[in-house]
């Protein structure tokens, strides 16, 4: 009776982990900055001397190809601080010609909740950077991609298997030229059309104590990078011209302060700003109101790239 039970069982079951197994297989190949990333660090890891960290707004905003310095754009979807800084802690040592470190200061960074100990993504750091960001002991189930964030990945498979169209196209330097299948061009560039859309994402709502918490850890990290004897760049990348009149000026004041007060405090860190840069940057190089399309990314980076060398 036993032996009969756990047949069934096996038949039951092993469907089921071949299934998953191939959930996870598949997810494993599909194109990602992680991998991109990964092959790039693996790479040239002796010769970076510029990291750049944030969320999406940064991923999307700096090409590494466009930089004289060897650089590695770290940045990714809604990253914040604490992991940008439990990510500089597990890659520093990789990089021994690291010099510089560019960090997001946008308009409500300070007043959106960290990321939290069981970030989805935190799997995929371990996976292919080796960095623990769980901020306890790593299981093997800690590894498994599929189960990191099933309803993600299931997308990702849908659109990369079966949706021929969506491509991506991803240079030597992990960043992806085919980024422009955003908000922006399904309006056409249109500028009415745009300017008539009744909402988009942007954060209005204040919070003192994130802001509390927020900016401790921030100065956190300050101090570290300035006891690695590191130069800082703190980003401000371009917003189109809607996105301005929805900010909450009691955020925008709070994130202002706290940048003086650091450019005041640190000799180390130095601020490029182009948030309010409604000249240079058109429509035609946006993905949506906060993010850059690759157009636009090598407007910005044009502009690091002389900051970073005005700064030799």
């Amino acid at each position: 009776m036993q032996r009969k039970f756990l047949t069934y069982s096996l038949l039951f079951f092993l469907p089921v982990v071949a299934g998953y197994l191939a959930l996870e297989y598949a997810s494993r190949q599909l194109p990602s900055v992680f991998k991109e990333n990964q092959r790039y660090i693996n790479e040239t890891a002796p010769t970076i001397e510029t990291l750049v960290l944030g969320s999406s707004q940064i991923q999307g905003a700096i090409n590494p190809e466009w930089l004289d310095s060897p650089t590695v754009n770290m940045a990714s979807g809604d990253q914040h601080h604490n992991t940008d800084f439990k990510l500089l802690q597990g890659m520093i040592d990789r990089f021994p010609q690291l010099k510089t470190v560019v960090l997001e200061v946008s308009y409500s960074h300070f007043e959106l909740p960290h990321n939290s100990k069981d970030f989805w993504k935190n799997a995929l750091y371990l996976n292919y950077f080796e960095v623990n960001c769980f901020e306890r002991t790593t299981y093997f189930k800690d590894r498994l991609l599929y189960l990191a964030n099933p309803k993600f990945f299931s997308q990702r498979l849908h659109e990369d298997y079966l949706n021929t169209e969506k491509t991506t196209n991803f240079n030597d330097y992990a960043f992806n030229l085919n980024n422009y299948e955003g908000q922006f061009k399904t309006l056409g560039y249109d500028e009415q059309r745009i300017a008539d859309m009744p909402n988009f994402k942007i954060n209005r709502e204040p919070n003192l104590q994130l802001f509390k918490y927020n900016t401790a850890l921030f100065e956190e990290m300050l101090a570290y990078l300035k006891a690695k004897n590191l130069q800082v760049i703190l980003v401000q990348a371009p917003m189109y011209k809607t996105y301005h009149a929805k900010k909450t000026p009691a955020i925008l004041y709070r994130r202002d302060s706290t940048v003086s007060a650091v450019l005041r405090n640190y000799n180390n860190v130095h601020l490029l700003n182009a948030e309010n840069d409604t000249i240079n940057y058109v429509v035609k190089d946006y993905w949506n109101q906060s993010h850059l399309n690759p157009k636009g990314a090598k407007k910005f980076t044009a502009s690091l790239n002389t900051f970073l060398n005005d700064l030799k």
